[in-house]
């Protein structure tokens, strides 16, 4: 299947523009850029995420697909000089590295105000219209940003935390495993956060050394709001859109047969069924891991994981196995619209926030994270968040990941958000206009169908890319 994506009408069709009153000074409402200004505006307001990592914007019209370049910050080393020091031994170069990043983010809001409507004021046309679709460009941003999480996923010790199996008796010690492996990994002190989700704030705020730290110095304000602030070196917040699965996926449970030590990775035995590929999370170790092998025949039942363990695992552990469904059709790499996936039990749909693999080895697995989902009953329909690195062929497996939250404890050059504006070509009857501020780039596209209405497109191009993979640690909760 190919990726094409474009506003197209075939109709005769002209702009028009009515003398509604605007309440801005008589300003007709149909002007496009101000329409663009207007989004910019509840954007700057609503874009979360975004402000917390590295970004880059110039005011270089690209297209969907584009390579565009942006850098990752150098560093220097130390010099230690002496009187005597040549100085054109001082100088130093920066070693910032080249990133390149696809423009593969093509956000994207298109409404129509009916013929009957377009006599309201400015105000109440973006109140009524604007505001609810630019709100939704705002949250898929910020859902690809941080559904890039997984990217930082690595090896068990480059995490924190525990999937679902973190309470007020432990967050605490947590949150201070997260600080200590990113210094470990040499992040700067400045400019970390620590993004929650819902449920791990609640946690939180049970706590009782967050509840003082966060009434420190403020007379409480900090804790009557219920906005944590400064917390181990963390600037942290609470998102939404921090991948968070709840309980309803679809999944089995079992018992395994061995105990493991900390470190190793041997093969268990369970009576559930098991396919390669499928996340699959032993209780006391409780990571993201999925299984490796898994035998059959005489060896049904035996499985070994991807990874060692991080934490000892007692015999007779529960095994909480995810279920695997499938794609209900082929799909080339670089496709970046919705993908079909069926095959999981009634009501078990892949959620938002939820991871999302293809492929059952680590050659071939890539992980991503759902940032829409929309299920008709025996088929759901998923938008990831980035397109396809590798073609997806029909009934391929795709391996939904494990309940709980993965929030990220990240420095702000750990990630980049890179937008640049779409090009504004005049089709017939179609008049575009562009605005930029505050980093970003957006087009607004008007169209005036006969008997239909207002047609308004708006768009917004970006692209996310790791910049430094040792800046953000996974915290599992």
């Amino acid at each position: 299947m190919k990726c094409e994506t474009m506003l197209l009408y075939v109709a005769p069709v002209f702009l028009a523009c009515y003398a509604a009153d605007s309440g801005e000074g008589g300003l007709d409402p149909y002007i496009p850029h101000i329409w663009a200004q207007e989004s910019l505006e509840i954007l700057k307001e609503n874009m979360g995420v975004t402000n917390l990592v590295h970004r880059d914007f110039q005011n270089e019209v690209a297209s969907y697909g584009d390579l565009v370049h942006t850098r990752r910050p150098g560093e220097f080393k130390v010099v230690r000089r002496t009187d005597q020091t040549p100085s054109a031994n001082l100088p130093q170069i920066a070693s910032a590295t080249d990133v390149q990043v696809p423009l593969d983010q093509w956000f994207n809001a298109t409404f129509t105000i009916p013929e009957g409507a377009m006599s309201k004021s400015f105000k109440e046309l973006v109140s009524i219209f604007l505001e609810p679709a630019v709100l939704e460009i705002a949250r898929g941003v910020d859902r690809a940003v941080l559904g890039r999480v997984h990217a930082f996923l690595g090896t068990p010790m480059s995490r924190a935390g525990r999937l679902n199996a973190i309470d007020a008796s432990n967050v605490y010690n947590v949150c201070v495993e997260a600080d200590k492996v990113l210094n470990t990994q040499k992040a700067p002190a400045e400019g970390r956060s620590l993004l929650l989700s819902a449920s791990a704030k609640a946690t939180m705020l049970q706590c009782d050394k967050f509840v003082k730290a966060m009434e420190r110095g403020d007379g409480g304000a900090t804790l009557r709001t219920a906005i944590l602030g400064n917390i181990l070196g963390f600037d942290t917040y609470m998102f939404q859109n921090v991948n968070h699965v709840l309980t309803g996926t679809d999944m089995e449970s079992d018992t395994v047969t061995d105990a493991h030590a900390a470190g190793s990775l041997d093969t268990q035995t369970t009576a559930a069924s098991l396919v390669a590929g499928e996340y699959a999370v032993v209780s006391g170790n409780d990571q993201p891991t999925w299984i490796a092998t898994a035998g059959t025949g005489t060896n049904a039942g035996k499985f070994t994981m991807n990874e060692p363990n991080k934490y000892a695992t007692s015999a007779g552990a529960v095994l909480t196995v995810y279920k695997a469904c499938a794609a209900a059709a082929s799909y080339d790499a670089k496709w970046g619209e919705g993908i079909v996936v069926g095959g999981y039990a009634a009501g078990c749909a892949p959620q938002v926030g939820q991871l999302l693999a293809f492929g059952s080895t680590a050659a071939t697995r890539r992980t991503y994270t759902v940032i829409e989902s929309t299920d008709s009953g025996s088929t759901c329909v998923v938008v990831l968040d980035r397109p396809l690195e590798i073609a997806v062929t029909a009934s391929d497996p795709a391996f939904p990941g494990p309940v709980g939250s993965i929030c990220p404890a990240i420095h702000k050059n750990a990630l980049a958000l890179v937008t640049r504006p779409l090009a504004t070509t005049h089709a017939a009857g179609i008049e575009f206009g562009v605005q930029e501020d505050y980093g970003i780039g957006i087009r607004v596209a008007m169209q005036h169908k006969i008997n239909e209405g207002l047609v308004v497109a708006v768009d917004l191009l970006a692209g996310v890319a790791v910049l430094n993979n040792q800046l953000c640690v996974p915290v599992l909760m």
